[in-house]
């Protein structure tokens, strides 16, 4: 009999969950969904957005959410509360891709498999209530800044602050700082150092509390892509088949560019995609990122990773 449960791909953003994501629904019967916790998709899997990035779901607030993400499993896709949404002809290509892409996957039974590190916080959640298989990926905390620089991707620390309950469960103990950054204006650095810390100390508890999780480096799926989804593939009761190999060998070539491009960012030379944060960051930015995730990412990294 097939394994049905739902596979949850998580982790902090920047840290490959769209391009380990998109390799294993590579496999037989996986129906891949793009990032229901993303807030700046409007029309999508999710027909009304939650209000926070990074949306924390627990016991306390289960009720809100429930239905919603039993539907986005079911691949009930919302057509009808998505068709108000649409403004222009490229929103209706994607409203009828979609939905027809979610109807195939409903009838043909496929295996849900949610890709989104904005999920992470609710992960948790979503195994107990939903009997997922779960997989998070890490990322090199100078790895991490890097792509926040590269991107110019600002935070807005009050998607944390209001969310009380997300502070009580799991970032308590950076509660001042957060208040400090949503005050005072930090560069994408530091606020990278802040936010790499919240979800790698939150990542630390759930390796103490899930040891059937699967946890992977960014860095050891780079440098030996098809052995360790060839792992990943039998920890999940996946096909790996040959169409699967072939994705995963176009996807991590040599050839491939060092740094990702608009329109082909599955495509990368994996080994060389490893080590590009020490191209991006200066002297400065490289030592303070160590010093500021140190008493974390000591236990994810050597001093030899830096």
């Amino acid at each position: 009999m097939l394994n049905q449960r739902p596979i949850i791909i998580t982790g902090s953003h920047r840290s490959g969950t769209t391009w380990a994501g998109k390799m294993i629904s590579a496999a037989p019967n996986v129906g891949y969904i793009h990032e229901p916790f993303n807030i700046g998709i409007k029309i999508g899997i999710n027909p009304e957005p939650f209000h926070y990035w990074f949306q924390y779901i627990s016991d306390e607030n289960t009720n809100n959410y429930r239905q919603l993400i039993d539907d986005i499993l079911k691949f009930k896709y919302p057509t009808s509360k998505n068709i108000a949404k649409v403004k222009t002809f490229s929103d209706f290509k994607r409203l009828l891709k979609e939905s027809a892409r979610f109807f195939i996957y409903r009838i043909t039974k496929q295996r849900p498999l949610i890709k989104d590190p904005i999920a992470f916080f609710s992960t948790e959640w979503l195994y107990k209530n939903f009997y997922c298989d779960v997989i998070v990926l890490i990322r090199h905390p100078a790895a991490f800044c890097s792509s926040l620089k590269i991107k110019d991707w600002d935070f807005d620390f009050s998607n944390f602050i209001n969310q009380p309950l997300l502070i009580e469960k799991y970032l308590d103990p950076f509660e001042k700082e957060i208040k400090d950054f949503h005050i005072n204006k930090k560069d994408i650095i530091d606020q990278g150092i802040l936010l790499w810390n919240c979800i790698h100390y939150t990542m630390l508890q759930y390796i103490n509390n899930y040891p059937e999780w699967l946890f992977i480096k960014h860095e050891d799926l780079s440098l030996n892509p098809l052995e360790q989804f060839k792992t990943i593939f039998k920890n999940l009761d996946l096909e790996f088949t040959n169409e699967a190999e072939s994705k995963i060998l176009i996807s991590t070539n040599q050839n491939n560019p060092i740094e990702l491009t608009e329109g082909n960012e599955l495509l990368r030379n994996s080994r060389e995609n490893v080590s590009n944060w020490k191209n991006r960051l200066t002297k400065e930015e490289i030592d303070r990122i160590k010093k500021g995730t140190s008493k974390i990412s000591s236990f994810f990294y050597t001093e030899n990773d830096w």
